[in-house]
């Protein structure tokens, strides 16, 4: 009865809510591992979202915490530097090109065409008054006159003083009967981790009393730095240090000018060390005694953008109290350097990179910025900078004639085509061709006039060089300039003589193809030119060349097997006379049938028709040839290398 009543009251309920819990019904009956499975699934598009279209931050390092810092726009600067923001907006810009970089590297193994990457481009002075050592003679053919470079040798009438490995050796000048005198070992300092005794180089004071050595050493936690050491030589048989001070960095160049030093380092800071809380981690510093200290930011040069975190330091110091006058810093600025009678000039290299359409299509081309810092007596003052194309290839490129600036670069431009799917884009000409855009490169060379008191550009002659020609040596004289330009692998060597006596409508003469190339160039003197380079593979070459009716021509050549010096402070010479000295190294020679290796050093004589050898010393236990010093005197031949002296007569 019970039973039935409970039927009778199901038949009650409507059969639309029973259909209407159907559904309800089947949800529920979904297992809780399958919900779990949609959920993850939801998840993970939604962090796979995240993670290829949520934009990189472009944001460099947070940097608040050294606004109050004096050298806060030096932090900024290395700073944004080492920072390196991707070049892709999110993940999934940056995993489309690595799918598509690998898909083109197939295309490439078939011969498809590829852009190649962009990367760095590829006198004698007045006479001094008498000191207790005799008169200063100069014997470096310096570039400037007056403005004298540090060498290996210096000397007055009396003494010849050598700078060796690790000792300053002292040598009396008495023809045959010439000899050691006087020997300084150099003392060991306790913060030198390894000395670099190759690259020392010294001065002589005017009245022969005070040598000044330039060493390069790396201290004890293997940093680089230079220490000057001036040395009291007015009695050679009692030789004493009297001061010596440290600079940070590798040593670039020096010059003394009326008893003023300039001297130049490189410094580069190192990533890992920097804390910039700490100015000397990421700033040159000076030691002077016991006392360390950054260059000031008031003294610190900095373009609007670095290329480097290296700096050049510009230092004017006193050469007899090592009192330091002055110093800047040049961030970024490290190349070469050129010192002229007024002004100190710093190069720094780059490539501008110009866009030029669409998918990547862009020119770079070689650029180099010079820094200006006149100097007179105890003052040292930044000018500003000039901009030219192309890179200077050494101090000679460059020189400073009435108030003018005049530099020679080797110029590369290249053109990267636009790309689509690792293939040069098609465009359309102006003939209404269809053509891909190709990638090129062009070299060349420039040489270009500044106004130095406006530092405008007032005279250029681009690209004078053949295509694919680079600068190999260049010098100035007066109101003229010679350059010698080659593609080195095929040996040619035109050498072009530029009229300068009008930056407006400056005029210039190609000699044409004359074998080899000059990797030196030397005015003689009445209109000849020498040239030091190589004839071809197997042969070098002392050329002489004759500026005539506006035509530069070959005169004489001495041709040899050997390896010659590759510094110009190794070279001898002597204007006057027309002399030029030099050592060879593994001097290649046949002697009855036999072939003999040796090394010497000869003396040329031009006598206006044709080089003349005077003398041809053999040398034995020398050093390299870049370490071996000439001069002449009295009509005898002074030869030094980091062993001993050798004396010729020349003169009978």
């Amino acid at each position: 009865m019970k039973n039935k009543r409970l039927l009778e009251t199901f038949s009650f309920i409507d059969e639309k809510y029973v259909k209407e819990a159907e559904p309800k019904m089947k949800v529920s009956s979904v297992s809780p591992i399958k919900k779990l499975g949609r959920v993850a699934c939801f998840v993970l598009i939604v962090a796979l979202s995240l993670y290829l279209f949520i934009p990189f931050s472009t944001k460099g390092p947070n940097l608040t915490a050294y606004q109050s810092s004096e050298y806060f726009p030096i932090i900024e600067k290395i700073a944004a530097y080492r920072y390196q923001p991707s070049p892709y907006k999110n993940n999934f810009q940056y995993l489309s090109a690595e799918i598509g970089d690998f898909f083109d590297s197939f295309s490439k193994m078939d011969g498809g065409n590829f852009a190649p990457g962009v990367g760095d481009a590829v006198g004698n002075p007045e006479n001094s008054t008498n000191g207790s050592n005799g008169k200063y003679e100069e014997t470096t053919d310096n570039q400037v006159n007056g403005v004298i470079e540090a060498d290996l040798v210096k000397r007055t009438d009396k003494y010849i003083f050598r700078l060796g490995l690790s000792e300053l050796k002292v040598y009396s000048i008495d023809k045959e009967n010439s000899t050691e005198v006087a020997k300084f070992e150099f003392p060991g300092y306790e913060d030198e981790k390894s000395e670099r005794q190759y690259e020392r180089e010294m001065y002589l004071s005017e009245d022969g009393n005070t040598v000044t050595v330039i060493a390069p050493y790396y201290d004890s936690n293997f940093n680089s730095r230079v220490r000057i050491i001036s040395i009291d030589v007015s009695d050679i048989k009692n030789i004493s240090i009297k001061k010596n001070i440290s600079i940070d960095g590798y040593y670039n160049s020096s010059r003394m000018v009326d008893g003023k030093l300039l001297f130049i380092s490189e410094y580069t800071v190192k990533g890992g060390d920097i804390d910039y809380t700490k100015p000397e981690t990421f700033v040159p510093s000076i030691t002077d005694g016991e006392e360390t200290s950054p260059i000031k930011f008031e003294d610190i040069i900095y373009p609007s953008e670095i290329g480097s975190t290296r700096y050049s330091v510009v230092a004017l110091i006193e050469e007899d109290s090592l009192e330091l006058l002055k110093a800047y810093a040049l961030l970024d600025f490290y190349n070469d350097i050129y010192v002229s009678e007024n002004n100190v000039y710093v190069t720094k290299e780059y490539n501008k990179k110009e866009d030029i359409g669409e998918n990547g299509a862009f020119k770079s081309t070689t650029m180099t910025d010079i820094a200006v810092l006149g100097y007179k007596g105890d003052t040292l003052e930044y000018k500003g900078a000039l901009t030219t194309e192309g890179l200077v290839l050494d101090q000679y490129s460059m020189d400073e004639f009435e108030n003018h600036f005049r530099v020679v670069t080797s110029t590369t431009e290249q053109t990267v085509a636009a790309r689509k799917n690792g293939k040069p884009v098609e465009i359309i000409d102006g003939n209404g061709n269809t053509v891909p855009i190709r990638d090129s490169v062009t070299r060349s060379a420039s040489l270009t006039v500044f106004n130095l008191e406006t530092l405008e550009k007032v005279g250029e002659v681009r690209n004078f060089a053949p295509d694919g020609e680079s600068v190999q040596s260049v010098r100035f004289d007066g109101r003229e300039a010679y350059v010698c330009t080659a593609i080195v692998q095929t040996f040619t060597d035109p050498v072009f003589f530029f009229d300068l006596s009008d930056y407006a409508n400056i005029t210039y003469t190609d000699t044409g193809v004359i074998e080899g190339f000059s990797t030196s160039l030397i005015q003689l003197g009445d209109g000849f030119l020498l040239g030091i380079g190589r004839e071809n593979w197997e042969y070098n070459k002392v050329e002489v060349y004759e500026e005539k009716d506006g035509q530069v021509v070959s005169v004489d050549v001495y041709k040899y097997i050997g390896q010659h010096s590759s510094d110009y402070k190794g070279y001898l010479v002597d204007r006057e006379n027309n002399l030029f000295g030099f050592a060879i190294f593994n001097y290649y020679e046949e002697n009855q049938g036999r072939y003999d290796y040796k090394d010497i050093y000869v003396l040329l004589c031009f006598n206006g028709y044709e080089l003349v050898e005077v003398a041809n010393v053999e040398l034995y236990n020398a050093n390299f040839p870049d370490r071996i010093r000439a001069f002449i005197d009295d009509g005898y031949l002074y030869i030094i290398d980091d062993y001993r002296l050798r004396v010729v007569n020349i003169g009978e």
